[in-house]
């Protein structure tokens, strides 16, 4: 429906709602005025009596157009008719009021003519309030209930009603141009009110097609990124079973170029799942008191041999202060500030140092890089947005460094801010609150060698991940059963050799899950089976699900190393003549 139609509907249907309290109003203004007259003059009954009726009579019809307007019937396309309606009913109001100044009060009784004429335009001033929105349709009440006792007036005799008529003309007029304003006035209101809503509309419009986008998108990475990691595990354990087999010095190198290729790969989906467990409220701090120097050295040794090669000095300024948070999230972040700098300095210094302030630490990068521009501020913290890299260098990440840095503050109260001045550098803090002196650190129980024997079950639907497991675990030494599900693995499993260690991927073919595979295995005599999980989902609700279950979770690609440590320590743990690893943090 066209605006002009919609509005003007919406203006008759504020008319409509007005008309109960307006009659009410006029049934009040009838009797005090029809009683005013018999007052003053017992003989006027009669006309009294008939006024009274064609009085009754109006209000009844107006109250009857309202409740047909109410009773559903009109629809907004006819608002023209129900316009038209309307107007009539002011019409036969306005002559009644108007005839009731000429007919109620007796001739040539001036006290009678005033009481009437204050009544009648009392009630047609006060009309004003339900009618004068809409012009057209007060006209209809206003001229035909003023302009005949004007009319009257003008054409006496006598020269004192000519200025009553003058005076009458006056407030008509006045009366009608307050109506015209007051009109324009609300139909304003009503047009910028329609305005607001298609400008809601259309908002949440928008925000639903951004929501829509941002879940395909969710979507989309979520399982690019798993059918993407199941290839990179088995590349990572191939490598691994790879490396141990004797080979050429050239061979050697190549070797270890992928291996390498495949930790910078590793590091891309840590990132995605970062963000993933971000997203799904997974990582909890853990916050205890240690000293800040160590852990910023080791972090500036890590980075240094990336400076070997240019012309750039790190240098970190000694604390001794000492900070409570979590210290492993607390090394992601400066991690990642660290690391930032030195990828995007060519040439001069990085800086490393604190300051106290008040009781907190604000620990400092300070760079010699191109800077960020102030417009940038706070888009470098969004996801996959980065500066320089046009060409998607892969060795500049994903653009979820500084995501997940915002991210980690913000979980660990420990605000990051920015710093930058164009062309000459920039200085990213993390303000971290400040104790007295670090907790002793408890004495770390001495580690026994992960297991390197022990029949293990692997649960996983994808060829390439159950040989390479299999080449790669029986190289270690272990005996290994590997199946597409847990009917084929317990089908091929000898019954007299229970197994000491199941690793299951999270998401299995022809709709069987982890837990229910897991649950078959140990059904068939294993009650106490430890269990590994490991995973390429990175669905926030998937994660949940996946660490709701309370057993020991790695995500895909996992690093040899871990997989090794983990499925030692799990089999130690199962061994009770031997003593369990304890789980260094």
């Amino acid at each position: 429906m066209p605006s002009t139609d919609r509005e003007q509907a919406e203006l008759i249907r504020a008319l409509y709602g007005n008309i109960p309290a307006g009659a009410l109003v006029t049934l009040f203004a009838v009797v005090v005025l029809g009683g005013g007259i018999l007052y003053m003059a017992p003989e006027r009954l009669a006309p009294i009596q008939v006024w009274f009726a064609v009085s009754a009579a109006v209000c009844a019809a107006q109250l009857g157009l309202w409740a047909w307007r109410r009773s559903g019937t009109c629809v907004e396309r006819r608002w023209r008719t129900w316009e038209r309606r309307l107007m009539v009913a002011c019409l036969a109001d306005g002559a009644r009021w108007g005839g009731a100044t000429l007919w109620l009060a007796a001739p040539g009784a001036a006290d009678q003519q005033v009481w009437v004429c204050m009544i009648c335009g009392g009630a047609v001033c006060a009309s004003v309030a339900s009618l004068g929105s809409y012009a057209r349709v007060y006209y209809c009440l206003l001229f035909p209930a003023m302009v005949p006792y004007i009319v009257w007036a003008a054409f006496l005799p006598d020269p004192s009603y000519w200025g009553v008529a003058l005076l009458g003309a006056i407030l008509t007029c006045a009366i009608a141009w307050l109506s015209h304003r007051q009109s324009r006035a609300f139909a304003e209101a009503v047009r910028l009110r329609f305005e607001n809503l298609d400008l809601a509309g259309r908002l949440a419009e928008q925000k639903a097609l951004v929501e829509r986008a941002y879940l395909a998108k969710t979507r989309f990475l979520a399982a690019a990124s798993h059918d993407l990691r199941q290839p990179m595990h088995a590349l990572g354990m191939f490598v691994a079973a790879l490396s141990r087999l004797p080979m050429a010095a050239h061979g050697q190198r190549l070797t270890r170029q992928i291996a390498e290729t495949v930790d910078a790969m590793g590091d891309l989906f840590g990132s995605l799942l970062d963000m993933s467990q971000l997203d799904a409220g997974l990582i909890a701090p853990e916050r205890e008191a240690f000293p800040v120097g160590p852990l910023l050295a080791r972090l500036c040794r890590e980075q240094a041999p990336e400076l070997t090669k240019r012309p750039v000095t790190l240098t970190l300024v000694a604390c001794r202060a000492t900070v409570e948070t979590d210290p492993i999230l607390l090394e992601r972040i400066l991690r990642n500030l660290i690391a930032n700098a030195v990828r995007y300095t060519a040439r001069g210094r990085i800086l490393v140092g604190c300051r106290r302030q008040a009781r907190r630490l604000s620990v400092q990068v300070w760079d010699t890089g191109p800077g960020v521009r102030s417009e940038d501020h706070e888009r470098i913290f969004e996801e996959y947005y980065q500066l320089g890299n046009p060409e998607r260098d892969r060795a500049k990440g994903l653009g979820l460094g500084l995501a997940i840095t915002r991210r980690l503050s913000t979980l660990l109260d420990c605000p990051v801010e920015l710093r930058s001045w164009p062309g000459k550098g920039s200085v990213f803090s993390v303000s971290v609150p400040v104790v007295a002196e670090a907790a002793r650190t408890p004495a770390l129980k001495a580690a026994v060698p992960p297991m390197q024997d022990g029949l293990i079950f692997i649960i996983d639907d994808e060829p390439l991940v159950q040989e390479s497991m299999a080449e790669l675990l029986g190289g270690w030494g272990y005996e290994v059963r590997v199946a597409g599900s847990a009917e084929d693995l317990l089908r091929c499993a000898d019954p007299a050799r229970p197994p000491d260690l199941l690793i299951c991927d999270w998401r299995l073919r022809g709709g069987e899950t982890a837990l229910a595979a897991i649950g078959q295995v140990r059904e068939a005599g294993s009650p106490t089976l430890p269990v590994l999980l490991i995973t390429g989902d990175t669905a926030p609700d998937r994660l949940r699900a996946a660490h709701a279950t309370g057993f020991v979770l790695l995500h895909k690609p996992v690093s040899p190393g871990k997989l090794r440590a983990a499925v030692g320590n799990l089999i130690a743990q199962s061994r009770p003549d031997l003593t369990s690893v304890a789980a260094v943090k």
